[in-house]
């Protein structure tokens, strides 16, 4: 692919405007390496675990449909209420350039305990020939459910997970035809009260080596009306993500190799646009409160100079990363170095949940000692303070897969759903879905 620098300045005169009444903004800074976008707070203890905290796992149960039909393909899961609204792959195909493809468009709702309660295999109903992910989002008359990309659909669901009224495209569709208008191809999306920003990347048609991706952010209402102009805030631009905080938003990016980071924190409308240092990793940022304060993890990568493993940082409000006193190095920022397993799920499930940042991760290793190497279920939680992330107390659970298996399929994926007593860890992949049912002290 072809890149090219960012026009910060153009992103601050289009955002100045209007972010600032739409929960968004934040104060001028130039852009630099991740080198010199750091700041310092004291290092009060190392990332010792939490010995007063304790995480509680109930044996998994094994989600099945009717006849003892399992549940695979595990896509985005969602609180709705006191339920759980759960995307799998659907009984439909659909074969392209010779390779099957199922939806992830069978709905089943889950009571508080992970108990199945129903299930709508919607096939290719929601969008003909779609096979992309989807992102579900809470709404304040249920939920809405849009497309990852390509494409920017969006549907709308009550609180009992019925269909409400038609699709609505949240910008023109492309014809697969066109070579002359801008195709949306990936999109991440997080709610901020009376809507959600999205972020969606641009392409010509047709997708080829030479592509270029711009990035553009748009705030919407849960009916998909606009609520903002779509700002351009790159022309380079993949993997998109985007978090928000009390009118904090956080958006992260790939140019290139370069992993890219733009906040703008609340009532100020210039944005602050930095690098970070991910050796080429996808970042991903993360609300670390709900007053604003954000963060980003990441999968890093081993080097001499690193372990690698999760990575991750706190951010202060002009976006810089947050570091002990006298470090400079992000690559020395490892959350994982407690796990005693290898991580290899793709993403990384996180949370925030009463001031702690809650970690899901599959990783390769040994549960106990004499044990064959296999899969580990790892739960992580972090505490927030004005320390570095990498100096919080945190306390760490690993578990077992469903009847001792060691080994889970290629595509493990990792959901937590928050209630008020206890959380459900769902963990599935191309064969199969797990459900535990977790408490913490």
């Amino acid at each position: 692919m072809r890149f090219q620098a960012f026009p910060r300045q153009l992103a601050g005169l289009l955002l100045a405007a209007t972010l600032g009444a739409c929960g968004g903004g934040a104060s001028s800074s130039s852009s630099g390496s991740s080198s010199s976008q750091t700041s310092s707070a004291s290092e009060s203890s190392l990332a010792t675990p939490d010995t007063t905290a304790t995480i509680t796992a109930a044996s998994p149960k094994l989600v099945t449909l009717a006849g003892n039909v399992a549940l695979k393909g595990l896509g985005e899961a969602l609180v709705v209420g006191e339920r759980v609204v759960v995307l799998s792959a659907s009984d439909s195909d659909i074969t392209i350039n010779k390779k099957l493809y199922h939806p992830r468009t069978r709905m089943s709702v889950l009571d508080k305990d992970g108990t199945l309660l129903s299930s709508v295999d919607y096939g290719f109903t929601l969008a003909d020939g779609y096979v992309g992910e989807w992102l579900l989002l809470p709404a304040p008359d249920g939920f809405v459910m849009l497309q990852a990309g390509p494409g920017t659909r969006m549907l709308k669901f009550d609180t009992q997970a019925t269909l409400q009224g038609s699709a609505v495209d949240l910008y023109p569709a492309v014809a697969a035809s066109s070579t002359t208008e801008l195709a949306a191809a990936e999109n991440a999306a997080a709610v901020d009260g009376n809507g959600f920003w999205l972020a969606t990347t641009f392409s010509l048609l047709p997708i080829n080596d030479k592509t270029q991706y711009l990035l553009k952010l748009c705030k919407y209402d849960f009916a998909g009306r606009q609520l903002t102009p779509p700002f351009e805030i790159a022309l380079s631009a993949v993997h998109p993500h985007v978090a928000t905080s009390d009118g904090t938003v956080l958006a992260t990016w790939l140019d290139g190799s370069t992993a890219m980071l733009a906040m703008w924190p609340k009532g100020q409308g210039a944005p602050v646009i930095h690098t970070l240092g991910t050796g080429g990793a996808e970042p991903m940022p993360v609300a670390l409160d709900g007053s604003g304060k954000m963060g980003a993890i990441w999968n890093g990568k081993a080097t001499f100079t690193s372990p690698g493993g999760v990575m991750g940082v706190a951010l202060d409000k002009s976006g810089v990363a947050v570091l002990p006193t006298g470090r400079t190095e992000l690559g020395q920022e490892v959350l994982s170095g407690q796990w005693a397993a290898s991580g290899r799920a793709p993403y990384i499930d996180a949370r925030l949940y009463r001031n702690n940042l809650l970690l899901a991760d599959v990783g390769v290793g040994t549960y106990a000692s004499g044990d064959a190497q296999g899969d580990v279920l790892v739960l992580a939680d972090y505490g927030i303070g004005t320390a570095a992330l990498s100096a919080q107390k945190n306390t760490v659970k690993r578990l077992r897969l469903y009847g001792g298996a060691l080994v889970m399929g290629i595509y493990p994926v990792l959901r937590q759903l928050m209630f008020a007593d206890h959380s459900l860890l769902l963990v599935g992949d191309e064969y199969h879905l797990e459900v535990f049912s977790i408490t913490r002290s």
